[in-house]
């Protein structure tokens, strides 16, 4: 077994801040979304993960 210390922030390791980058920047329309939209752009990003929209984390 190996440890690893890792600071108390990396969002480069941080799975969820991975998945946020990839919707904000690539899977969201760059467009300025009232509160509604942006639930149902995201709504629709989440009913689509894994067919039609994919992360790796490589």
């Amino acid at each position: 077994m190996r440890l690893y210390f890792l600071p108390p922030y990396n969002p480069e390791l941080n799975r969820i801040e991975m998945l946020w980058h990839k919707m904000k920047y690539e899977w969201l329309p760059f467009k300025t979304f009232t509160p509604d939209e942006l639930d149902l752009a995201i709504d629709e990003i989440g009913a689509g993960f894994g067919s039609k929209y994919t992360l790796t984390f490589c």
